[in-house]
């Protein structure tokens, strides 16, 4: 009998084992191999969302059948809910990304656009609009309007503010029998929102004034590049000088609120010139002109010891206005001009350089202005750390340069 024990002990091992191997081989399947596969159908869905977003024109007269906004606002709820379902970004993560690819999108309208999309995705999900296939339906499944029936309607009547009846931002989600009855006067929360409403029209129609001036403006011959603005560098001198004669040398002088930031924006491809290229934005939050100098140092690690080296320093010194920006496009060398002292401080055999590859880390930015630091930061954590002014000298500055 026990004989027969063991022998019933040793198939039973086996079997689990059998049963393991087959369940981990069912998982390695269905899990995604690498983000790299989903980077694609993520921008996709992106780009899609981004074309329905597109701003309309202020309407000149009051669009009471919500019926074409309802449509666009539809098929957005329909990609932020299926991506929801998948392995594809959140909804807001999705609406965020979308909205990067439109730059007639200002700030105030991304905003708006934003709650007003979210707010009837929570409804339509509360409420069981959804499908199993992802679809919307006016059909309530959930709460107590269950069976009943969802309409879209205007938060601001269209009789009232006209120019945003046919606007997303001005669009909600409620079951019929919640529907606003005619005549009826806002309320306190929906005449707050009216007042936003009239900032999102009068930002979208600064911006189409300064476009249409930009592009009817004919430009000098030799002027060279200018900004998003459509300022040359003379031009924002020039700019520059008078803000700061009006705001007085003291002011001038004080210590401006600097926000900076940084982000990698290509590795080396035949496009970049086989370079990284860094983009650098530094924007001046006072009230008052300033000059800074922004220091940027993009750092490579080796392949085998992962030490650090400097791939690139270079100062530049900036005038900024008050509230404005400036953006910093910076490169490397080209890739190959680190690998053979990467390599040589790796003493890597040949066979090993054969297969070494050049590594970039990050980057670290200062931001000095005659009263001392304004401002400091790094693409992570450590790289913060190589510019805490609490290092000095910064630990950058004793690295080999390759």
């Amino acid at each position: 009998m026990e004989v027969s024990l063991r022998s019933f002990d040793s198939s039973l091992v086996s079997c689990g084992r059998k049963f393991l191997a087959l369940a981990l081989a069912a998982l390695l399947i269905f899990l995604p191999v690498s983000s790299s596969f989903a980077k694609p159908q993520i921008d996709g869905d992106a780009k899609r969302l981004s074309s329905l977003l597109a701003p309309a024109a202020p309407a000149k007269s009051p669009q009471k059948d919500v019926g074409k906004v309802a449509e666009r606002m539809i098929s957005i709820l329909e990609i932020l809910e299926r991506s929801s379902r998948s392995s594809g970004p959140s909804p807001d993560s999705l609406l965020s990304k979308a909205l990067e690819y439109r730059s007639d999108v200002g700030r105030w309208e991304a905003m708006i656009v934003t709650h007003s999309i979210l707010t009837s995705w929570r409804e339509a999900k509360a409420m069981g609009l959804f499908e199993d296939s992802g679809d919307f339906s006016r059909r309530i499944r959930k709460g107590r309007a269950s069976g009943g029936e969802a309409v879209f309607e205007h938060v601001v009547p269209a009789e009232t503010y006209p120019p945003a009846s046919n606007q997303l931002a001005n669009l909600r989600l409620v079951p019929v029998e919640k529907m606003r009855a005619s005549e009826t006067p806002l309320t306190t929360r929906e005449a707050a929102f009216q007042d936003q409403l009239v900032k999102m029209i009068e930002e979208r129609t600064e911006q189409a004034a300064r476009r249409a001036y930009i592009k009817n403006t004919p430009k000098l011959p030799n002027q060279g590049p200018t900004n998003a603005m459509g300022e040359t560098k003379a031009d924002q001198e020039r700019l520059w000088k008078e803000a700061a004669e009006k705001a007085g040398a003291e002011a001038v002088a004080q210590m401006p609120t600097i926000r900076v930031r940084g982000k990698m924006e290509a590795t080396p491809s035949r496009k970049t010139g086989n370079r990284w290229r860094v983009r650098v934005y530094v924007e001046n939050l006072s009230s008052h002109p300033t000059e800074v100098e922004a220091q940027v140092w993009l750092v490579g690690t080796t392949y085998k010891k992962r030490d650090s080296y400097l791939m690139s320093e270079t100062t530049h010194t900036l005038r900024l206005r008050p509230g404005e920006g400036r953006m910093l496009d910076l490169y490397t060398k080209s890739e190959s001009s680190y690998k053979g002292k990467a390599d040589d401080h790796d003493e890597l055999s040949k066979e090993e350089r054969a297969r070494s590859k050049v590594r970039y880390r990050g980057y670290a930015i200062t931001v000095q202005h005659e009263q001392g630091l304004a401002a400091f930061t790094g693409s992570d954590q450590r790289m913060t750390g190589y510019v805490d002014p609490s290092l000095e000298p910064y630990p950058l500055h004793s690295m080999p340069r390759y």
